[in-house]
């Protein structure tokens, strides 16, 4: 099927997951990779991200194509920690010696190796938080989280900007091709391209937003949100067995990740 911005209806194992459980799994998922630094955790977390995926019957090859911006900012980063870390030993020269001229531009391991970490991180967090945004139902994590004891007046903020999501896209979509049906080229490539992509796109869709805005704050108005302290849901969800053994299993593997960053647990472990 193809990925869209927000929640998408499936009958799969991750879509009946407890939405307070898939808010934890993203909160701890991202910490994990961010608190130890290892390239091969979150090449490992990224590998779990891509199979829940695929589990989640999102396809692979559209996020490829949604996220090439994303692919190519990683690469940037990169690029970057190669030409500015000089720690470690130098693996290769990017510009290799050619008689009396070079070599420079050292690569090192240790920079080749926090490169690769950092984008590994960039490129989690961003499919993690696709996947969470299209596998839970904004409804029910509003349910969840006012039984938690947090006023529904804040859980509907999530639910609005979930909502709003596919909401951008369609915008998006809209405003591009209107704009190319008046003779404006919607291009992306060199900076001067892009920027001018961005001039024609971005106020446009900053009026249509503004507009729905305003339209869904009247709507709230009128119907009396906010005016009681408690309300009522539709539809509810419940926690079940199987939710307390996959806690459990993220709560394991992100309290062995800490002892791994802290040095408690014996280097002989795989990462």
């Amino acid at each position: 099927m193809a990925l869209r911005l927000g929640f998408t209806a499936q009958d799969t194992t991750l879509h009946r997951l407890h939405p307070l459980l898939k808010l934890i799994s993203l909160i701890l998922c991202t910490t994990g990779v961010l608190v130890y630094d290892e390239w091969l955790l979150a090449l490992s977390v990224l590998l779990v991200v891509l199979m829940c995926m695929r589990l989640a019957r999102l396809s692979l090859g559209t996020v490829a194509r949604r996220l090439r911006l994303i692919v190519l900012f990683s690469t940037m980063i990169l690029a970057v920690q190669l030409l500015v870390t000089s720690n470690g030993t130098i693996v290769l020269f990017l510009v290799p010696k050619l008689g009396s001229f070079g070599p420079f531009i050292p690569v090192t391991d240790y920079g080749l190796a926090r490169g690769v970490t950092i984008s590994l991180r960039f490129l989690v967090i961003v499919l993690s938080s696709m996947l969470f945004v299209s596998v839970t139902d904004p409804t029910l994590l509003a349910h969840s989280l006012s039984r938690l004891g947090i006023p529904y007046r804040y859980g509907f903020l999530i639910v609005i900007a979930l909502r709003f999501l596919p909401l951008f896209d369609q915008e998006t979509q809209t405003v591009r091709m209107a704009q190319s049906s008046r003779g404006i080229s919607i291009e992306v490539g060199r900076p001067s391209k892009t920027l001018r992509t961005l001039r024609y796109t971005f106020f446009p869709l900053l009026v249509s937003t503004l507009s729905r805005v305003e339209t869904l704050s009247e709507s709230m108005v009128g119907r009396g949100f906010g005016y009681s302290q408690t309300r009522t849901y539709v539809r509810t969800v419940r926690w079940r067995r199987f939710d307390s053994i996959v806690m459990a299993s993220v709560l394991i593997a992100f309290i062995l990740c800490l002892l791994i960053a802290s040095g408690l647990v014996p280097s002989f472990l795989p990462f």
